[in-house]
């Protein structure tokens, strides 16, 4: 923190508007324990989201223990998470804000605005989940044909609880996501021990359908693929949820805390989403499992679905307007927020009322992985050079040239011409239902992007940037 910093007393209050937003946490406004870490992204990872990710793996045709396995080795991607949460806490600052450094102050304004469009798409699909299961609610507690009202109370009963709480800021978020935490926690593993003993697992090594693939090797890292590309859609938003840690946090607990707080519950939902695959269609997860356990735990299943929705968005919501503040709306954060909320709202209502046009952010969040790992890549890397120390004031500077950040003409071209890099390789080794690069078609359906893009990015930038050993031995 800066000498002449201003701190702003209670700027992060539970149930006050949090003061600050894309901008610097001073120290003495750090009031979040690591405990409240775990309560965030236990939360955050128990979704119906992360079961249809589990339940592909079935219909890719994997045999029950291979869609286990990929489910286990995907989700192992929250490394990559945990790894950038000690940058957001050393720094203070969000990703979209402290990516400003590696790519330069105009070469991240792709990057946000993509971090945007990709915050809106999840927002939607999860609101939609919501929406099927608050419908379901509704037949159960006797409301048979609501019909387009209950459509409309379903993603309104939404837009209030998730808008409220992410409109509010970072603390009051905190303190819901303990209640999610729980309660979904426990609902859905009530699910898992009436369902788990109805898989025929004497039978488990047998597959369900054809191999999508030629392969089984090419199939199971496209089911891996399917898996991570959940924790890697965290990169560009996971880590600000953290930054109210004092900095002073040793970086193993903060690894340990984000990394078996987000990739154990979300192994037990996307393994949860497998196995009950084999049960049945589980094309639509909330009616899917119905036929498979009591009327009494379907209601438990439809809340907890419900809360997970709701637990899963409200991040979502609190980082979106993190983002519009960084590409350049001049509004506090709390508005941009409100903003985000409206916008993700109105696209749902178009969704349930008018189009559906859900197949295509499927398809857009399959191509994601495309920009988001080797995006990753860049800014961790920068981040580990830099041990996490920025110069807060300059970061967000309108000096232009004169900025300490600006770089040649607002691009940090080491930067840019890393993430292209890593784009690159994803988009050759990409195996999505929408394109298939062809090195992925040349080994029969293989997808590596999501193993090389982060890394090939990430390598490319420490190759690039002058506070490597490269640079040095030739200064």
């Amino acid at each position: 923190m800066s000498a002449d910093e201003e701190v702003i007393l209670r700027s992060n209050e539970v149930f006050a508007i949090e003061v600050r937003g894309f901008d610097h946490i001073p120290e003495p406004e750090r009031n979040m324990a690591l405990r409240h870490v775990d309560h965030l992204w236990v939360a955050n990872s128990v979704n119906l989201f992360s079961f249809a990710l589990g339940a592909i793996a079935i219909t890719l045709g994997l045999n029950l223990w291979q869609a286990l396995a990929a489910c286990g080795i995907g989700s192992c991607i929250y490394a990559y998470v945990a790894l950038g949460s000690i940058a957001s806490v050393r720094a203070g600052l969000p990703v979209c804000t402290l990516a400003r450094a590696a790519f330069g102050m105009r070469g991240n304004l792709p990057n946000a605005l993509l971090s945007w469009f990709a915050s809106v798409a999840f927002e939607v699909i999860n609101t939609v989940f919501g929406v099927e299961a608050l419908l379901a609610l509704f037949q159960l507690l006797g409301w048979n044909q609501s019909g387009n009202a209950g459509k409309l109370v379903a993603v309104l009963l939404q837009l209030i609880l998730c808008g409220g709480i992410a409109v509010l800021g970072h603390a009051t978020m905190v303190w819901f996501q303990r209640i999610f935490a729980a309660l979904v926690g426990i609902a859905l593993l009530l699910v898992i021990a009436f369902t788990i003993g109805q898989v025929d697992w004497a039978h488990a090594s047998a597959t369900h359908v054809h191999l999508a693939s030629s392969s089984t090797v090419a199939t199971f890292l496209t089911a891996m693929a399917v898996i991570a590309s959940n924790p890697l859609s965290f990169l560009f938003n996971g880590p600000d949820w953290v930054r109210y840690l004092p900095s002073s946090t040793p970086a193993q607990p903060i690894f340990a805390h984000v990394f078996w707080a987000s990739y154990l519950p979300s192994v037990m939902m996307t393994m949860m989403g497998a196995y009950c695959a084999t049960l049945g269609d589980m094309a639509d997860p909330v009616a899917g499992l119905k036929p498979f356990m009591p009327a009494w735990l379907f209601l438990v299943y439809i809340l907890a679905v419900v809360g997970g929705s709701l637990a899963n968005n409200v991040p979502t919501y609190y980082s979106s307007g993190l983002s519009l503040q960084a590409i350049g709306l001049k509004l506090h954060r709390y508005a941009a927020t409100m903003l985000d909320v409206i916008v993700s709202t109105g696209i749902t209502l178009y969704i349930i009322f008018v189009q559906d046009f859900t197949t295509a952010l499927n398809d857009f969040i399959a191509l994601l992985v495309m920009w988001v790992g080797p995006y990753g890549g860049v800014w961790i890397c920068d981040a580990l050079l830099r041990r996490g120390h920025y110069d807060a004031r300059a970061i967000h500077s309108k000096a232009r040239a004169g900025g300490r950040y600006w770089g040649w003409r607002g691009l940090n071209p080491a930067g840019c011409v890393a993430i292209l890099a890593g784009m690159a390789v994803s988009a050759l080794t990409m195996n999505s239902p929408l394109y298939e690069g062809p090195i992925a078609s040349a080994l029969g359906g293989a997808d590596l992007s999501w193993l090389l893009g982060l890394p090939v990015s990430a390598l490319v930038y420490a190759a690039l940037d002058r506070r490597t050993p490269l640079w040095s031995a030739h200064a």
